[in-house]
């Protein structure tokens, strides 16, 4: 199985278990992107959902009530799956190496710091931008072929981010939803 694939499968089957006592209440699907351990050849997906209850019971602690929906801080912090987590999908490490070596983009642990700036940056942010690309792709996918709307039983957005906000995490996402469908997430993270 490719990673394509077992990211796809992992992530659908991961929305298909959302609880159907949540499912109404969703407003908004979460694609957080990371790195285990802090290295960029190992990004993971944690995938979740927060919702309006949520939302409601988390103003009193945000700023203001866009702050509340949008901030990933005040989410549920539901884990329905961590995609590329080495203890509980450690199946994947393979096929994610190989998806990077495949990229032209593996490399070694460098041992000179010069190296970790001159090669090994470069290609560290290349492996985050592909996979943040492959997660958007993904999530559009999922709309295209009501995925996410056979899971929550609507059509909601799906957010992609990671833990900050900036320019980045808003063109993904918007890449990751039919047109218009993001533009709340999408105007809280460049207007604050």
């Amino acid at each position: 199985m490719t990673f394509n694939d077992h990211l796809a499968h992992l992530a659908e089957r991961a929305l298909a278990s959302i609880p159907a006592a949540d499912a109404g209440d969703i407003y908004a699907v979460s694609f957080l992107i990371d790195n285990e351990d802090d290295d960029p050849r190992q990004p993971t997906l944690t995938i979740g959902y927060n919702t309006e209850t949520q939302a409601r019971r988390s103003i009193q602690n945000a700023s203001d009530q866009a702050e509340a929906r949008w901030n990933y801080a005040f989410w549920i912090q539901n884990e329905l799956t961590v995609v590329g987590d080495l203890t509980s999908d450690p199946g994947e490490a393979t096929a994610r190496q190989e998806w990077i070596s495949e990229l032209g983009l593996w490399y070694a642990e460098p041992t000179d710091r010069a190296d970790w700036d001159s090669v090994i940056g470069p290609l560290a942010t290349q492996i985050e931008a592909q996979f943040s690309q492959t997660c958007s792709q993904l999530a559009r996918t999922f709309h295209t072929t009501g995925v996410i709307e056979r899971s929550v039983g609507r059509t909601v957005p799906v957010i992609v981010h990671e833990m900050e906000y900036y320019e980045a995490i808003a063109l993904q996402t918007e890449a990751a939803n039919p047109p218009g469908l993001a533009d709340e997430f999408i105007s809280w993270v460049r207007h604050g």
